[in-house]
């Protein structure tokens, strides 16, 4: 289970928050919008992990051993293509939802266990073919009509790298043929999603897991489960230590094709079966592993686990003594299922409960899932508590200006009308510096930025050159001879097509933060981050379909057959076929070439612009907040020069309040200096 740790930090944080709230609502003070809606992303956080894995990789055993419970029955075949999330609840419950829009929920361990059997589990007649790309690809996107024939021979021919299992290829698309065939009629019944909702401990409050169908050879996970890739806070890969190769094709395709750059930062490797190895062997195939993905995975991301070990102590735990353990490991004995890794341990450990736990602790290693866990996929979270103390610290640093400044002139100025008179005309000096920056400071930033009349606007400028450096690759595809160009070739321009999105996203960043930083040099210090200021979401029109769309649409207007006459007195005519690469990877770049320059281009600045107008208003609406606050002040000035005695009252009021300050500051960078190491700083 993912460590509580974060859940009692986050508690301490929000309760800063929370006292930070009363205090300036007790002093009649506004709640900054921002930390208000940062606050409730943090308390509404829900974290989700991913689960994937090949066919027969003990997915399902290491969830169970993960949640420290028997959440996913693991005599249940794998679900044809559903995707199962688990989450905490107040019971055991199953909610199925099936690919035409139907709900079924079902409670009972025994239930769902049936339920599961009945109708989400692959049949053995089909277990070796690729069943959730059948599903996805012609069974749900068909909605049972009539699959036209060049479309399940294209479909036939690339699935051939799913044939896992070496069947004779005749045989297996057979098999793919009378699956299809079998259940067309009853496309829509087919279990696209599986929400399981089960009694975790409390610490498991806010936590999805989430359990995707087999990987497939060629590392696709299916339409349904990509969605849920692209949100996935963490990504746990599992992989036997037995029985497959280390090098399988499966999750070399996943990280090389479906796993973004920034996604790889969020992904770990799981080796399971530990205990299945002699010492040597175990400790030469986890330095291969390192080895061999050394460029896409960090050695602490790829952790070799024994999830049955953990199952069996688990188990153990429950039994809580040790004659009900001796008892345990007596009947499995008797029924021929003794696991002789656990068992051997706990005859070793001669009752000793402790020493027990200690040693399957060890061979289970399932605590260095949950400390990687804790310290790589937790980071952003930490970070997001980090930098909301620090937002919270400057907003009292402020107030503990505003409030420490007016005691000083209360505290001079108590029977001193001269000096009190000489800070209303300091204040009158401030209100009109505001006033200027807010008349004309404001827009000159504005128009740095945006002003492209003369060919001097900084954003589209910096556009252009993104521009130019995409258009220099897709040239480099372009100009391969035809003899270079494999299917590779597409997997790269389909690659560098998702890279080139990610770098739209980056420069959004990018250019925020130039000109967040130019904003608070130049008028007042409101946010280092970006993302406070409100501005509509940007997501580029590109998808992975859409090149796959490009691609197919190219390869059929360079594909085709000519006409060859043989023979000399009796002729015939044969048609032959061909296909042009290098026209092929031209029409694709030509496409790839279009879509950036005639709509993600664009957008991209068109979105960057309208953030930078989002500032504009920003800052003008706290600008003018802060002239609102001064001219308050001043008014204040103005009463308190009329009674002494409120004078006196005041500087009370103020000392209480800038104590207030100082209390809630210690707490929060004392908290936030703490937090810090989770993250290694």
């Amino acid at each position: 289970m993912i460590s509580k740790d974060y859940k009692q930090n986050k508690k301490q944080v929000l309760a800063l928050y929370d006292k930070y709230v009363n205090a300036r609502e007790t002093a009649g003070k506004k709640i900054d919008d921002s930390i208000r809606e940062q606050a409730e992303r943090i308390r509404n956080e829900i974290f989700n992990l991913m689960i994937l894995g090949e066919a027969k990789s003990g997915k399902s055993t290491f969830i169970n051993a993960y949640l420290g419970e028997e959440v996913v029955p693991m005599d249940v075949r794998q679900c044809t293509s559903a995707i199962i999330k688990i989450h905490r609840g107040n019971k055991f419950e199953l909610v199925a939802k099936s690919a035409a829009g139907g709900k079924t929920v079902i409670t009972g361990y025994e239930e769902i266990r049936d339920f599961l059997k009945n109708h989400a589990a692959i049949s053995d007649k089909y277990r070796n073919i690729p069943i959730t790309t059948i599903n996805n690809e012609l069974l749900i996107k068909y909605k049972g009509k009539k699959i036209p024939g060049q479309i399940m021979s294209s479909f036939l021919e690339e699935e051939a790298k799913d044939n896992i299992f070496n069947m004779n290829i005749d045989e297996y698309n057979k098999l793919i043929r009378e699956y299809v065939a079998e259940n067309a009629a009853n496309w829509g019944k087919i279990i696209t999603e599986i929400d399981i909702i089960y009694p975790l401990p409390e610490e498991m409050q806010g936590i999805t897991i989430i359990d995707s169908p087999g990987v497939g050879a060629g590392g696709n996970v299916g339409r349904i489960a990509e969605d849920y890739i692209s949100h996935a806070n963490a990504i746990i890969f599992v992989k036997s230590l037995s029985g497959q190769a280390l090098e399988s094709s499966s999750f070399m395709n996943f990280l090389r094709n479906n796993c973004t750059n920034r996604k790889k930062e969020s992904l770990f490797l799981v080796l399971t079966g530990k205990s299945n190895l002699q010492g040597s062997e175990f400790a030469s195939l986890r330095e291969q592993a390192i080895e061999m993905y050394k460029n896409d995975i960090k050695p602490e991301k790829i952790i070799c686990v024994d999830s049955k070990i953990q199952l069996f102590l688990n188990k153990c735990r429950e039994f809580g003594t040790e004659e009900k353990i001796d008892e345990f490991f007596d009947k499995l004995d008797e029924a021929g299922d003794d696991f002789d890794p656990a068992s051997k341990r706990w005859l070793k450990s001669k009752g000793d409960i402790a020493k027990f736990e200690e040693s399957m602790e060890e061979l289970s290693n399932f605590n260095s899932v949950q400390v990687a866990i804790e310290k790589f996929a937790r980071i952003a979270n930490y970070l997001q508590l980090i930098e909301f103390l620090e937002n919270l610290e400057k907003e009292c640093i402020r107030y503990r200006g505003i409030y420490s400044e007016t005691l000083k002139v209360a505290e001079e100025n108590v029977d001193d009308p001269v000096a009190l008179e000489d800070r209303i005309r300091e204040k009158e000096n401030e209100i009109r510096e505001v006033y200027t920056k807010i008349t004309q400071g404001i827009m000159e930033i504005y128009k740095k930025y945006t002003d492209n009349i003369n060919g001097e606007g900084v954003i589209m400028n910096e556009a252009q050159k993104k521009q130019e450096e995409y258009e220099e690759q897709l040239e480099n595809f372009r100009q391969l001879p035809e003899s270079q160009i494999t299917d590779t070739t597409f997997c790269s321009m389909k690659k560098m097509t998702l890279d080139a999105i990610d770098d739209t996203k980056d420069f959004r960043r990018e250019m925020a933060n130039r000109v967040i930083e130019e904003f608070n040099q130049k008028l007042i210090q409101y946010t280092d981050d970006p993302s406070k200021i409100p501005a509509e979401a940007y997501t580029p029109n590109f998808t992975e379909s859409d090149f796959d769309s490009i691609d197919d649409d190219a390869r059929k207007k360079t594909s085709g057959y000519d006409k060859v006459e043989h023979g000399l007195t009796f002729k015939s005519v044969e048609r032959v076929p061909y296909h042009h690469l290098k026209k092929h990877v031209k029409l694709v770049a030509n496409s790839i070439h279009k879509r950036l320059n005639d709509d993600i281009i664009p957008k991209m600045t068109d979105n960057v612009v309208n953030y930078v107008t989002k500032c504009r208003e920003t800052y003008y609406e706290k600008l003018t907040e802060h002239k609102v606050e001064l001219e308050a002040e001043y008014q204040k000035l103005l009463e308190d020069r009329d009674s002494n005695e409120k004078r006196r009252a005041n500087v009370e009021e103020l000392k209480d309040k800038v104590a207030t300050v100082e209390m809630q500051l210690k707490g929060i960078i004392g908290l936030k200096e703490e937090l810090k190491n989770y993250v290694g700083e």
